[in-house]
């Protein structure tokens, strides 16, 4: 069978007794169907009523999307058209369910990365380019020591992957960008993994769109394989914990993207932070609600940044700007950190209001510095009618 056009949902016809779906197909017959994979190589496995068939197509369709489909033409090889596209929610939420069962903190995989280049025998074990390939991804990562932070800072948040599509489809291709550099990984492991027809590669074909960040995010992480060799039981689980990394990316990248709700936008990112003893998170996130005044609209922007500084401790900052006017709370978990902070509010508001701004207010508090998620409850996905 063969699919081409756009998509959408309609009941299925009745189905005469003794006749095999293809057979009763006429044109223009509009049939319901749920696709039960993802587009890999050109196809997705699809469901129409209690018939399964593999569609040829170059639609990418999130699993479990149902698609209304028109018959143009029925014989040994039928094409169907889908009448609409799904909505942008209903693909979000699609490939939220997909990406945030994988996702895995950041800091998991830089804390991975560096055990593994710490321990010689395992970095021994790493083909060279994968070696090569490991060291460069720590290096990038911006250390908070380095003295040119501040300035680096906007650059940093701009390669933090959450951006990486619009770059590739403008051209602006960075060898910085975080997502970017973890694609190409996954693309250094797959082919040293096993042999072609190992449990492994098979598993493995599912994350053939992490090596083209052109297609469609990856659907099926890797299971767990009883390998005997120990490169390739290394490289499979650094293959995971990838994996966790670029899922945990997607998953912000899906969060800032426009919904509904024309009012209001949210952007949400990380960006990984080198410093003494390890890796830690500056988690941003950026949002747009429109205000109406009157008959005119004005945008009041937000800014809340979580850090958990070695000698600070965990602290929350948020910042809410109105126009020309401005306001700012700051949460420290430490109690020394939050009277550290009340001493300085004297100078960071001089240092505020010299950009020109009116500082509607600026206080600091004593309390839990919890993130703020943007991201819809897992009941909510559970419910949601896709």
């Amino acid at each position: 069978m063969e699919i081409s056009g756009s998509k959408i949902v309609l009941p299925l016809p009745t189905i005469e007794p003794g006749k095999s779906l293809l057979e009763q197909l006429q044109p223009g017959q509009i049939l319901r169907g749920t696709a039960l994979s993802e587009n890999i190589n050109g196809t997705i496995r699809l469901q129409i009523g209690v018939t399964r068939l593999i569609a040829q197509t170059t639609l990418r369709v999130p699993t479990g999307q149902t698609l209304t489909l028109q018959v143009e033409k029925t014989g040994n090889l039928p094409e169907l058209r889908v009448l609409t596209l799904p909505s942008l929610e209903q693909m979000k939420s699609a490939a939220l369910k997909q990406v945030m069962p994988r996702q895995q903190p950041l800091p998991q995989l830089f804390k991975h990365l560096t055990q593994v280049t710490a321990d010689s025998t395992r970095t021994n074990q790493l083909p060279p380019a994968v070696k090569q390939a490991v060291q460069s991804i720590l290096t990038r990562v911006m250390p908070i020591q380095d003295p040119g932070f501040k300035t680096q800072l906007v650059q940093a948040m701009q390669l933090s992957g959450t951006q990486t599509e619009a770059r590739l489809i403008n051209h602006q291709i960075n060898g910085r960008d975080l997502k970017l550099n973890l694609l190409r990984l996954i693309g250094l492991i797959k082919p040293l993994i096993g042999n072609p027809g190992s449990q492994i590669n098979q598993a493995l074909t599912f994350q053939q769109p992490l090596i083209n960040p052109a297609q469609s995010p990856p659907v099926t992480p890797p299971p767990t394989a009883q390998e005997t060799n120990p490169t390739t039981r290394l490289l499979l689980d650094l293959f995971k914990h990838l994996d966790g990394a670029i899922a945990r990316i997607q998953t912000n990248q899906l969060s800032s993207l426009p919904t509904e709700d024309t009012t209001r936008q949210v952007w949400q990112f990380e960006l990984p932070i080198r410093q003494e003893g390890g890796f830690d998170l500056f988690h941003f996130r950026i949002s747009r609600d429109a205000v109406r005044k009157g008959t005119e609209t004005e945008f009041m922007w937000s800014l809340t940044l979580h850090m958990n500084l070695p000698s600070l401790g965990p602290m929350r900052v948020r910042l809410s700007l109105f126009g020309e006017k401005l306001s700012t709370t700051i949460w420290s978990e430490k109690p020394g950190t939050a009277s550290l902070v009340n001493q300085h509010l004297g100078r960071l508001r001089a240092s505020l209001e010299s950009t020109g701004l009116e500082v509607n207010k600026l206080d600091a508090f004593q309390g839990i510095a919890e993130i703020e998620n943007e991201l819809p409850s897992e009941q909510a996905l559970l419910n949601e009618k896709v």
